[in-house]
């Protein structure tokens, strides 16, 4: 089925791009996406995802939203605080995108429901913002074959690495052990910007890789806000990792 008019109008600047086109935007209407964390990162992933028109976006996250939040988390109003952050996402893409299916997890990941629900999306997108939680979305996505593109962020900072089981390297390869334990003696701080961008190359990921253009699956991409660079560090796939045996 072709696009309609109205869809023709909101998309038009990525119709006339030779990466995308018509039958990449019906790619793009047909494909499914899970994001895990519906915070910083989250929000700025889900907002260009129903904005580029995916057809259907999977939204986990247990969290409500605080004032703490607002600094960053661009899809939540202070008339939000106290509310369930992924629900409150939901309703703000559906009037951003009202031809846009939801599906909406409200509780935090967890292995049984990771291992659940991976299989049911194209791809899925790590917001989360600590390490426990990624290795779960990390061991369900290589166990399920599934793709995902992880990213963290802090002050300045931010890391993006898509992991593509099989054809690259995963959180496993670079921390076989798991989480890597380190002080802490105070929590991270973060400047909306740098989710921001960091939340839009992630959505910009998932674009390339639904479309099969070039994307970051070799090593990490580093951002350094402060002094505005972006410098890629190689990151081989161990020979025994589980995510080389897809």
């Amino acid at each position: 089925m072709g696009l309609d008019d109205r869809s023709r109008e909101i998309y038009a600047r990525q119709l006339i791009m030779d990466e995308i086109g018509e039958a990449g935007q019906q790619k793009l209407a047909a494909a499914s996406v899970l994001v895990v964390g519906c915070g910083g990162l989250g929000a700025p992933v889900l907002y260009y995802l129903a904005a580029m028109g995916i057809g259907h976006l999977g939204l986990c996250d247990g969290d409500v939203v605080s004032l703490s939040n607002l600094n960053r988390q661009v899809l939540y109003s202070a008339e939000d605080v106290g509310q369930p952050k992924a629900l409150t996402a939901a309703a703000r893409l559906c009037a951003l995108n009202p031809t846009l299916h939801t599906t909406v997890y409200q509780r935090f990941l967890d292995a049984k429901l990771a291992a659940a629900i991976i299989s049911d999306y194209d791809i899925a997108v790590d917001c989360l913002d600590n390490f426990s939680a990624r290795f779960l979305l990390n061991d369900a996505c290589v166990a399920a074959g599934k793709p995902f593109v992880h990213a963290g962020v802090g002050e300045f900072f931010g890391q993006l690495l898509t992991v593509t089981p099989g054809r690259g390297p995963c959180l496993r390869c670079l921390f076989p052990e798991g989480e890597q334990k380190r002080r802490q003696e105070k929590p991270l701080g973060i400047v909306g910007p740098t989710a921001g961008v960091v939340g839009a190359l992630q959505a910009l990921e998932v674009l390339k890789y639904l479309l099969g253009l070039p994307i970051n699956n070799d090593g990490f991409l580093l951002y350094d806000g402060l002094n505005l660079r972006l410098e890629k560090v190689a990151l081989a796939a161990s020979a025994g990792c589980q995510c080389q045996k897809k």
